[in-house]
Order: structure tokens, then sequence, then C-alpha cells
């Protein structure tokens, strides 16, 4: 029998006091015991420590960074700490429905399996026509899935679980040098390699702020998605002729989005105009004729 914690929780934390006493709590809630918490304080000035020493329980395990770095180098620091077989993430602002772990890694079984994610809620406290919003009402897709990802993308980092065999196998777990598209890198890689598994109902609640909404956020991501698209052509890494189609698709469609997002009405125009005729532009054309606000009822999150 394995000493020591089965599943290991990553929780990544800069001044997250807001929310963290409730995200804590939300993983004590679980009906699966079996874990153990890291929680990465990477340089925080506010109260989060007094929060989180606040629990009192031999699984919580703190760590403490002096000099802030990135999400995603903390995210891989606190991940060479974990004990357990598989690993869990939560960032301080979400929170978990109690049988989020007990349902998960039970699919485990299959050995082939390396990852375990599944649906959840998105709060956005600015959209006063949906605050909280199911992400996909239909099934999540399972098994090697990189196809259906690239063509409906459904992933929150907060609902996943890896087998912890399986990614030390890569020399970086997340790619730090995509500090605003690491989940998107991360579970696309994966996805290629392994076989995926879901729980098809709601694991958590994610919570969207105000700056992941603004302009200057959208235009860093776009100049981030552009190099990180080229790269990964570059590399091959889709394989198939249909992937890498997939793919370009995929791209073509979110850098439009992006440049709708930004205000750059001209180019998306333009780029709408060139846009072969299909749901994608359909979508285009909805987002660029309508409010953001409405547009996200319509067609849901790009």
């Amino acid at each position: 029998m394995k000493k020591g914690p089965e599943t290991s929780i990553i929780m990544n934390c800069h001044n997250g006091e807001k929310y963290l006493s409730e995200a804590i709590k939300s993983v004590f809630s679980q009906t699966y015991k079996n874990w153990e918490l890291i929680f990465w304080d990477n340089g925080s000035t506010d109260k989060s420590k007094k929060i989180f020493k606040n629990f009192k329980d031999n699984r919580l395990r703190y760590f403490y960074k002096h000099k802030k770095v990135s999400l995603y180098e903390s995210r891989n620091s606190a991940c060479k700490k974990a004990r357990g077989d598989y690993i869990a993430f939560l960032d301080v602002d979400d929170i978990w429905f109690s049988k989020k772990l007990e349902w998960q890694i039970k699919k485990f079984k299959d050995k082939k399996v390396g990852l375990v994610y599944g649906k959840f809620y998105k709060l956005n406290t600015k959209n006063f026509l949906r605050k909280k919003q199911l992400i996909t009402k239909k099934n999540l897709p399972v098994g090697y899935v990189s196809k259906a990802i690239l063509e409906k993308y459904s992933v929150g980092l907060l609902t996943i679980v890896i087998r912890k065999a399986f990614i030390k196998r890569e020399k970086e777990i997340f790619r730090v040098k995509y500090n605003y598209l690491g989940d998107l890198d991360f579970v696309l890689r994966f996805s290629l390699k392994y076989k995926f598994d879901a729980v098809q109902k709601p694991v958590g609640l994610y919570r969207q702020h105000e700056n992941q909404m603004q302009i200057k956020f959208h235009k860093t991501k776009a100049i981030q998605l552009d190099k990180w698209y080229r790269e990964t052509v570059k590399s091959k890494a889709f394989g198939s002729k249909e992937n890498l189609n997939l793919f370009e698709e995929w791209n073509r469609f979110h850098s439009t989005s992006t440049l709708i997002k930004t205000k750059n009405y001209k180019q998306a125009i333009i780029n709408i105009f060139n846009y072969p005729f299909n749901k994608n532009k359909l979508k285009l054309l909805i987002m660029l004729t309508l409010p953001e606000i409405i547009t996200k009822n319509i067609i849901g999150e790009t």
C-alpha cells in the first residue's frame, strides 16, 4: 500500500487573500480524502500566508518564494514537491465541488489515461445577463482528443488531474515562455501523447476577473499566440495534415476574434472578408456587429 498522499493539489498564490479561504474550504469539502495541498506562495505581501496557516491539517504544505516569478514557473516548482501519484490544480480564486476528486481519481483505473478533466462553471461578475455560465453543455471528448480540442477547446485547468508518472517524461510541464498560454500549450501537447477521460458534469467554478477582459491583456496574448502558432507549426507537433488544417483554422479564428476584442476593426473586417464561409465566419460577424456582453451569451467564449 502506498505511503503518503495519493493525490497532490497544487495551489499557486500571489496576493490572493480575497477568495483564498473559500478555495481551501472547497478542498476540505472533498469526499475523497487521500490528498495533500501544496500551497506555493509566490511572494505575497497580503494576508494570504496568515489565512492559509489558520487551517490546521497535516496534509497542508506551505512553500514561500521570496522573489516573485511567473505563474507557470511557480507551478512547475510546486509540481516538483508533489508526493502523490496524481496532480491536480486549484487557483486561489476558484472552487471545487465536493465530489470532484472522488469522481476523477476512479477514471485512472485505466492505466492508459494520462489526464482526467470535467465540466465547470465560469463566474463573470461583469456580465449582468449571465453571471454564472456552464462551459459546454455537450459531452466532453474522451480518448485521444487532440482533434476534438482543436475544434472546440473547453478544458479548464481547475478541472484537470494528471498522472504524475506521465509528466515526469516531459522536460517542462508548463513552458514558462508562454505565460499567457501555458494551460492551452500543456493540454494540447499532452493530448497528442496520452489518453484523456472526463467527468460529464460540473466539478468546479472558475472566476474570470476584469484584467482578463482588458484590451492590453488581449493584445499581449495575441502576440504570444502568433509566436506559439508559428513555433508549433514549425515543430510539426501536430503530425497529420488533418490536424494541421484544424490547427490553422483554430488560429485563424482566434487571431481574428482577438482583433475584434482589441478594437482593431479594420484588420478584423479584412480577415473576415477573406475568411471561408463556415460557422466560424458567422461567429466572427456576430462578434463584430454586436456588443461583447451579448455575443458571449449567443456564441459563448472564444
